[in-house]
């Protein structure tokens, strides 16, 4: 009946199948030269004498959403030709829809975005076991603007349908059948899909089933008072400024979509939410999101070519792992490792090391349990996959052996060396957080096996990995390794060698800028409020340090300072080296800047500590009243400009590389889309006035040479 590189329409008796499966690409994605197509066949459908319509992939998925590179270039259209855009798939949307047949969307694989409002279509919606079903537009900054938000409360109602509007959570079939957005779950394994999706529309043929009424429900007004409507809402807003705050914009303005759009019919629902669509993008905040989901799927795509490369080297994969020294990061790392189905062999030199990591491997087990995301067998298994061991014999078998040990050079020079003897047909990696892969390897005979693998604390939470290579790091180890962080579900960014790679290269300035900012007479509580709670970082620069650990700044900073010595000098006065001095490390010991203690429900919550106030107050200068706008350069110019020069130098290879990894390392905020991408908000020439008027504070605020070049061509980071 029609035949296209995205759609094509095939007769299935007296019905018709609508089958989405791309020529173009693997994941059915919904940009304009689908959508023409998706029009061509409706129009097809609607002169055809069919009684009904199954709309189903041909491939393992079956879509994932709109072409998000392409809809982001309508951010720098008017809102005349943005309306006109959405007019035109509401229009497509509207007439498949509109079809005097009744229509049933098979779901499978993953369904996301405009996949799952293109199923909204239909008046019923069966999945296979495996679906994946999420509206993730929120992520971006948007919301959905095919239907979804005026389909989706009709369908689900409000309350469910808040939910998955402005979390943008995905729901597994399951929970997708509780909240009535299919109306079966098929397992396809022992019926067929198409069979149960006919049988579904012969109901409708038949009469047992009424599906205009369906249909007709989308169409029409919310079936709300307005007392329940507000209520609805009022309790979502509550949700949406706790989780969202201030800086997501996108949720608030779909419950404002929302209720001005409840009492209208489709056409005029519609136009509103296109108006939604459009203050969306005009925060800002959607393009800031849109990049960084952009770069975060280049950054992805990059890490998985080389880890294909691996292959190219060897059939072999990683499936044993040693890890050298069981505290809490070295166990962390062995569960992990072990929870995506490896073997680790966990080596310490005593027994209570060892009691260290496996308790720490056990608890966060323990957790998923508790959560119900494993079941206690599963808990077993994993933990079975973890040999503890104080004897070297069991390493020689490992195709990876990472080195976890204390952060000193003399130290960790002794255990590689050991490890080459002990292993030598594995890849030997360092964990260390500051120390130069190519000096360590000096202690080494074959320095072409050698690499970085750091990983952050908690191992288990933090999605960021740099995979370092060193001078004599061979291609093959670094696609291994690469390969290894891929298989954690993690997102390795590959960085040159230099003090402290990229992430804490760049955090080292941060910190010095607070230290300078404390010394000069800030206040530290409205330093961390403006960070946190105006910038947009999780937390402030002095609960950072205390979570970290004051030690192992005071370390980090001892080590860069070494390393880049014009710029990363001790200072004179030294807040975070006074308190580690004092072993005041932070969180885990329960005082640093702040003090850490446990709330009722076992939770540690930072709250004023006298004792370090009385401290800080007698090595600096008398409180002074700095506005937010200082506060927030002050702080963050030195961080911009470090990592200017990291990508200067090379150590890091792209502008968005850096981005995610910031974001994912430090937790820089991601509605402001990455650093390089805020830079590049401020311009070249407005940071070097700023740099102009910070730069009696010390080298730190001196602009690299290469803003200067950028400034005079007006060249972005972002070409």
């Amino acid at each position: 009946m029609f035949q296209g590189q995205y759609f094509q329409l095939v007769p299935r008796d007296q019905f018709a199948e609508l089958i989405f499966d791309s020529q173009t690409d693997g994941v059915n994605t919904l940009n304009r030269a689908a959508l023409e197509e998706l029009e061509q066949a409706i129009a097809i459908i609607a002169a055809t004498d069919i009684s009904g319509l199954i709309i189903r992939s041909g491939k393992a998925l079956f879509s994932a959403g709109a072409d998000v590179k392409a809809f982001r270039d309508l951010f720098n259209e008017s809102d005349e030709t943005v309306d006109e855009y959405l007019s035109w798939v509401h229009g497509i949307y509207n007439s498949l829809e509109a079809l005097p047949i009744p229509k049933v969307a098979l779901l499978n694989g993953v369904a996301a975005g405009g996949g799952v409002e293109l199923s909204l279509l239909a008046e019923y919606r069966l999945g296979t076991k495996d679906i994946k079903l999420s509206l993730p537009e929120v992520k971006l900054g948007i919301m959905p603007g095919w239907g979804g938000m005026t389909r989706l409360p009709r369908v689900l109602g409000l309350d469910t349908s808040l939910e998955w509007l402005t979390t943008g959570k995905t729901f597994r079939a399951d929970k997708a059948l509780t909240h009535h957005f299919i109306d079966g779950i098929i397992d396809s394994e022992k019926f067929d899909p198409l069979e149960q999706a006919e049988a579904l529309l012969k109901s409708c043929i038949d009469g047992d089933l009424d599906w205009k009424v369906r249909q007709t429900e989308k169409q029409s007004p919310l079936t709300l008072s307005q007392y329940e409507l507000e209520m609805s809402l009022s309790v979502a807003g509550g949700m949406v400024a706790k989780v969202a705050g201030k800086h997501y914009p996108a949720p608030r303005i779909m419950l404002e979509v929302i209720k001005e759009a409840a009492g209208c019919e489709l056409d005029a629902a519609l136009a509103i939410e296109r108006r939604g669509i459009i203050k969306c993008i005009r925060s800002g905040v959607a393009d800031a999101l849109v990049s960084f989901f952009l770069s975060d799927m280049a950054v992805k795509a990059k890490s998985k070519k080389l880890a294909k490369q691996a292959k190219a080297y060897s059939d072999s994969d990683i499936n044993e792992v040693g890890v050298i020294g069981a505290g809490i990061m070295g166990g962390g790392i062995a569960y992990v490792t072990a929870d995506r189905g490896m073997s680790v062999v966990l080596k310490d030199i005593n027994k209570a090391g060892l009691a260290l990591g496996l308790s720490e491997a056990n608890k966060l087990l323990a957790k998923q349990v508790e959560k119900r995301r494993k079941t206690p067998i599963e808990m077993g298994n994993t933990l079975n996959r973890i040999v503890p061991t104080l004897h070297n014999a069991p390493l020689a078998s490992t195709d990876l052996v990472i080195e976890a040990v204390v952060e000193n050079p003399v130290v960790k020079a002794k255990v590689l060396a050991e490890l080459e003897e002990l292993a030598p047909n594995a890849i030997i990696a360092s964990n260390t957080s500051t120390l130069e892969i190519s000096g360590l390897a000096k202690s080494l005979k074959r320095p072409e096996n050698f690499c970085g693998i750091h990983f952050f604390n908690p191992v288990h939470k933090m999605p960021l990995v740099e995979v370092i290579k060193g001078e004599k790091t061979s291609d093959e180890t670094l696609a291994k390794a690469v390969s290894y962080v891929n298989k954690l579900g993690k997102t390795p960014i590959v960085v040159n060698d230099c003090a402290g790679f990229l992430v804490n290269r760049c955090l080292t300035p941060y910190f010095h800028a607070f230290n300078q900012l404390m010394t000069d007479g800030g206040q530290l509580a409205v330093i961390d409020k403006v960070m946190s709670k105006g910038f947009g970082w999780p937390m402030g620069p002095a609960l950072l340090l205390d979570v970290i650990g004051l030690d192992t700044a005071a370390h980090c900073i001892d080590v860069m300072a070494e390393a880049f010595p014009e710029r990363m000098y001790k200072p004179e006065i030294n807040l975070i080296q006074t308190l580690a001095d004092r072993k005041d490390f932070g969180q885990k010991t329960g005082q640093g800047f702040y003090r850490h203690s446990a709330d009722r429900r076992g939770r540690i919550k930072p709250s004023n500590c006298p004792e370090s106030n009385e401290l800080i107050e007698s090595m600096v200068k008398p409180t002074q009243e700095f506005d937010a706008e200082t506060i927030t350069m002050r702080m963050m110019l030195p961080m911009m400009f470090e990592a200017i020069r990291c990508l200067d130098e090379g150590v890091v290879a792209s502008a968005q590389e850096a981005d995610i990894a910031l974001v994912y390392g430090t937790g820089f905020p991601p509605f402001r889309g990455g650093i390089f991408y805020y830079m590049d908000q401020i311009g070249a020439q407005g940071l070097l006035d700023l740099a102009e008027r910070y730069q009696d504070l010390g080298a730190l605020y001196h602009a690299p040479e290469s803003l200067i070049e950028r400034a005079k061509s007006n060249r972005k980071f972002y070409a």
